[in-house]
């Protein structure tokens, strides 16, 4: 709690200079929370609103009301410090934050229902080949057969023959789909067969190409060695016959 003091002394918080006044003329008591209170401590008197108060009882009092000292001076309160200025501030702040918060949201909504719902984009997919399968023969639609039936007859069920009709009709189905993969299946190992073999002969083919230059190059060699062999062995005959003596 904070006391505020006024009259006319030296050490008074709020300081009134007439001879009225006495020295300390009146107190005001400020709480943190609550009321504030006044308190006559003089002898020309103090009024609040018009009313004289009695010395040193405590008065409620506003920063509305008029308080007059001695009727000579009027309180200030200006000069009175407010405890819950700051607090009243933040108050304000903080609910003006939540109005324009409030605001934002509400024009959002607006507008979000005026515009077209937009589709979600669907994330590309990479496209992969897939080895076509083989085409299979449309199977002929089993039609269903045709009962009819008269007023005041029922419709029989369907005979054993014909349930084992369809079951030999969907071994057949089930066996053609086994026969189209095997032979899915063969296809893929003939092309893998046939890739192997052009292989193998792409790979026989340089073994052989290498070989024939293996070749030309022994039988070059051959032939430089023996073209230089052919004049040593000429000049060597030259030099053993010698023109006889007469």
């Amino acid at each position: 709690m904070k006391t505020i003091t006024i009259g006319r002394g030296d050490g008074c918080n709020i300081y009134i200079d007439d001879e009225s006044m006495s020295r300390r003329h009146a107190i005001i008591k400020i709480p943190t929370f609550g009321e504030m209170e006044i308190v006559d401590m003089s002898k020309n008197g103090t009024s609040v609103n018009g009313i004289r108060l009695r010395p040193n009882v405590p008065f409620p009092v506003s920063r509305k009301d008029v308080v007059t000292f001695a009727d000579v001076a009027q309180l200030d309160w200006a000069k009175v410090p407010d405890p819950l200025k700051y607090y009243k501030l933040g108050v304000l702040i903080v609910g003006g934050l939540i109005v324009l918060l409030l605001a934002i949201f509400l024009v959002k909504n607006l507008f979000s229902d005026s515009t077209p719902e937009q589709q979600p984009v669907k994330p590309a997919i990479e496209q992969v080949q897939k080895p076509v399968a083989p085409e299979q023969p449309s199977q002929p639609e089993q039609e269903a057969p045709s009962e009819t039936t008269t007023e005041g007859e029922t419709t029989a069920p369907p005979s054993s023959e014909s349930q084992e009709s369809a079951k030999e009709q969907d071994d057949e189905i089930i066996d053609f789909r086994g026969t189209a993969r095997q032979n899915r299946e063969k296809r893929e190992a003939a092309e893998r067969a046939r890739q192997q073999k052009a292989k193998e002969q792409q790979k026989a083919k340089e073994q052989q190409k290498q070989k024939e230059q293996k070749q030309k190059e022994q039988q070059k060699e051959q032939q430089k060695q023996e073209d230089s062999k052919q004049p040593s062995e000429g000049n060597s005959s030259k030099k053993e016959y010698k023109p006889e003596m007469i």
